[in-house]
Order: structure tokens, then C-alpha cells, then sequence
């Protein structure tokens, strides 16, 4: 019987072509993966949605950018620390995983965590749009003309990186 054990082990040269096979295998899948999510090559990724707000961030300035991050981080203070902030993101998704292994699944619940997530994302981007816009309001025309020059400079290297 102890024969049989032996005879039946894979030699060591044995385990490392099946593992190089195996790596190869996972690297093509991946890059078909790749194709089918992208639309295949040459073609961009699906923009997020978010990305509507980047030519304006790029186009500000370093120390404007830092100044409208605190004041975005002071506004969100008020709903409570950043570790009250963490602490309620961690209790919806949790609350979202409860829902995920219910048996049987609730997907009116399920729906009503996401809801609740949306809401909460929708608030912040509403008020980091609205400390945008006070800061370009409190703009000279001159720093105004030259934020929108950056502003079309940001989009211009947006269009060149999808082409």
C-alpha cells in the first residue's frame, strides 16, 4: 500500500508545469475578461459617473483643491465624526449583507440599503458641487477665464486618453 502512494505523488517538475498551466490559463481568461468588459481593444472602459466632476477638480489648483476638500470634510463633520461617518457606512453594509444571505431573499429590502447609500452618496456630491460653485462665484473674472481654460485643457486630455 505504501507503494501505491508513492507511485501515485506528483514529481515536483510534474507540479510546476500544471501550476505555470494553470497561471496561463487565469492570464487568458483575464484578458478576455478584459476585451468583453471594454468592448475590446482600442475601445475606453465605461466612464463612471463620478468622472463628470473631474476636468473641474483638475482644473483647481493644488492649494484650491486641499481648501475645498476641508471644507467639504467640515460639512460632513456636522453629521458626526469620521469615525460616526465609518461606523454608519459599516452598519448599511452590513445591514446589505444581511439582506444578500436571507433565505428567502428580500429584494425590496435589499433595494431599500442601496436607496439609503445613493442618498447618502447624492448629499455629498450635492455638497461638494455647492462649495464648488461658491468658489468659482468668489472668483475674479480673470481666475474665472483662467479656470475655464483648465477646465477645457482637462477635458481635451479626457477626449486624446479614450481615442
Amino acid at each position: 500500500m505504501a507503494d501505491d502512494l508513492k507511485s501515485r505523488r506528483i514529481s515536483p517538475g510534474l507540479r510546476i508545469v500544471l501550476f505555470l498551466s494553470l497561471a496561463a490559463n487565469l492570464a487568458i481568461a483575464g484578458v478576455v475578461a478584459g476585451f468583453v468588459l471594454t468592448g475590446g481593444p482600442g475601445k475606453p472602459p465605461p466612464r463612471n459617473p463620478r468622472d463628470a466632476v473631474a476636468p473641474y477638480t483638475q482644473a483647481l489648483t493644488r492649494d484650491d483643491r486641499r481648501a475645498l476638500g476641508r471644507q467639504l470634510f467640515a460639512e460632513m463633520r456636522k453629521e458626526g465624526t469620521r469615525e460616526d461617518l465609518r461606523a454608519r457606512a459599516r452598519a448599511e453594509y452590513r445591514e446589505a449583507l444581511e439582506a444578500l444571505r436571507a433565505e428567502p431573499f428580500d429584494p425590496a429590502g435589499f433595494a431599500e440599503v442601496l436607496a439609503r447609500q445613493n442618498e447618502r452618496a447624492a448629499e455629498r456630491q450635492q455638497r461638494g458641487q455647492d462649495i464648488l460653485v461658491s468658489h468659482v462665484a468668489a472668483m475674479s473674472p480673470e481666475d474665472r477665464a483662467g479656470f475655464a481654460d483648465r477646465v477645457a485643457a482637462a477635458l481635451e486630455r479626457g477626449d486624446r486618453d479614450r481615442k
